[in-house]
This record gives structure tokens, C-alpha cells and sequence, in this order.
């Protein structure tokens, strides 16, 4: 069977939008990965992810690298010593946090993110990625990337998604994928390649009421335990809810938006020096 002419310039089109929309999509893939470190601190039992904005310079979660402790009606943030930036090469580097929030400053603190200043340069190759302006404006539909390392993968793993919403002031992205503990501190990308927001939470995990319990069962483990047949019934208890804690996942995650880090780098210039 032949196709006529008209049929023939179709189909080429067609086959030829599809091979650009493969290879865009595959580039951005590829730079989520390619830009993505993991953050840790053995000391505050912490891991995370983040990814490089600087040549020595990583954005990720505040609450990847500090401890937040309840005081009164207030909270205390403590930075953890032992920050250590993970390339995907494998390169170990230890680092600082650049911007730590206070009185007069509290956006780290009010928007969940914070700069990671290297202590010393890669020795490799690494790749970093472009922060999105303000006239790029995310929809209702639009496809997504972001890299991480969520829960206990023993490498790097990149998602495709698409945003499903956010709050009314758009500081908070609703992503429909699948966002873990681990997550946190990666960098959505758009289309452009472009950072839109900051992984941040999942919606799941324990409800109030569990988490009370668990509360309760810490509490009691302070006066003592009891054994039943060699079994410790609230010890059991508390490892089931921490489980249930750790893997129940609806399927929508958030993201900070990039505008509030983005206008504090500005703010502070000295960041990318």
C-alpha cells in the first residue's frame, strides 16, 4: 500500500515531533541526575538530597541539615556538624551551611531550604543547573523531573511527574509522583531544564492518632519495659508504626517553590562568589 505525497509529509512530522519531544525529555532526565548529590550526617541521622547551583555552592532542605528541637512554644534549630555532599561520581566532600536563618532573616527557617557552602572544590566533573526566572510561570499539567535518594535505594533515583496543583500563593507545588523521605532537598525540574522548586515532603505517613501512640510508647520505655515470651509488645509496637511511618505514600509530594531561595541568593550575592 502506498501513501500519497500529503500522507508521506504527515507522517514525517509526526515521527519527527516525536523523536524531539524524546530527546528533550531523556536531556532533562539526564540533568536531574547528572546535578543531584546526596547530603548526609551520620551524627544527626540524617540523609537527604540536594544539587549543585555553584560551583561550590548546593541548595537543599533546612530540615535535611539541621535537628529541629521543640522548646516551649517555640523551635530550636541545630545545625549538624558533619554535613557531608555526595557526587554522583562518589566524590565524599564535608560542607557548611551558608545560610542559616536568624531574627532579621528567617526565610531558610520559613521556607525549608538551605546553601551549602563546599569545603573544598570537586576534583571532578559535575553539573549544575539554572535557577527559573520569575517569568516562568508553572501550569496545571506540566511534566516534571527530579532525581534523588529516597528511602534506603542503594543508588540515585530519577521520576518523571506532573504537576497537580498548588496552594493559593503558588509557594507550595503539588507534584503527582512518588516523593519519599530521602526526597527531600532535590530540585524539580521544568521543561527548560529549569529549577522550579525544591523537593520537599510526601503526603502520607502515620496519622495523629499513631503518632500520639508512638509518643506514648516512648514516654513508658522511660520507666522501664516488660517482656512477654522474650517479647517486648510496646517495643513492637513503636518499630510497626515507625515502619508504617516510613513507606505509606499517596502519590503526591510537594515542592517548595524556587522563588523563595532564588530571592535570598540575590539578597546575598556573596553566596556565588
Amino acid at each position: 500500500m502506498k501513501l500519497k505525497p500529503q500522507l508521506w509529509i504527515v507522517a514525517t512530522l509526526v515521527l519527527s515531533v516525536t523523536g524531539l519531544a524524546q530527546t528533550r525529555d531523556t536531556r532533562i532526565l539526564n540533568l536531574s541526575h547528572d546535578s543531584t548529590v546526596r547530603v548526609v550526617s551520620v551524627a544527626g541521622n540524617s540523609a537527604g538530597s540536594g544539587f549543585f547551583v555553584g560551583n561550590r555552592l548546593i541548595l537543599t532542605c533546612l530540615h535535611v541539615v539541621v535537628a529541629i528541637q521543640q522548646v516551649g512554644t517555640g523551635v530550636n534549630l541545630v545545625p549538624f556538624k558533619d554535613i557531608h555532599v555526595i557526587l554522583p561520581s562518589g566524590e565524599d566532600i564535608p560542607a557548611h551551611i551558608a545560610s542559616l536563618p536568624t531574627q532579621s532573616d528567617p526565610a531558610p527557617a520559613n521556607d525549608d531550604f538551605a546553601f551549602l557552602q563546599l569545603d573544598r572544590s570537586p576534583s571532578g566533573l559535575f553539573t549544575k543547573i539554572e535557577l527559573a526566572g520569575d517569568k516562568e510561570k508553572f501550569k496545571l499539567g506540566d511534566e516534571v523531573a527530579f532525581s534523588g535518594y529516597p528511602l534506603s535505594t542503594p543508588g540515585m533515583v530519577t521520576h518523571r511527574g506532573m504537576i497537580s496543583g498548588s496552594n493559593d500563593s503558588r509557594g507550595l507545588i503539588f507534584i503527582e509522583a512518588p516523593v519519599n523521605k530521602g526526597n527531600s532537598g532535590g530540585a524539580l525540574l521544568n521543561q527548560e531544564g529549569h529549577v522550579i522548586g525544591i523537593v520537599s515532603m510526601r503526603e502520607g505517613g502515620i496519622s495523629e492518632g499513631l503518632a500520639n501512640v508512638r509518643s506514648q510508647i516512648r514516654q513508658s520505655a522511660q520507666h522501664g519495659q516488660v517482656t512477654i515470651m522474650g517479647v517486648n509488645p510496646l517495643s513492637t509496637t513503636e518499630a510497626l508504626i515507625d515502619t508504617l511511618d516510613e513507606y505509606i505514600n499517596t502519590g503526591i509530594g510537594y515542592a517548595r517553590s524556587i522563588k523563595f531561595a532564588r530571592s535570598y541568593l540575590l539578597q546575598h550575592p556573596e553566596l556565588t562568589k
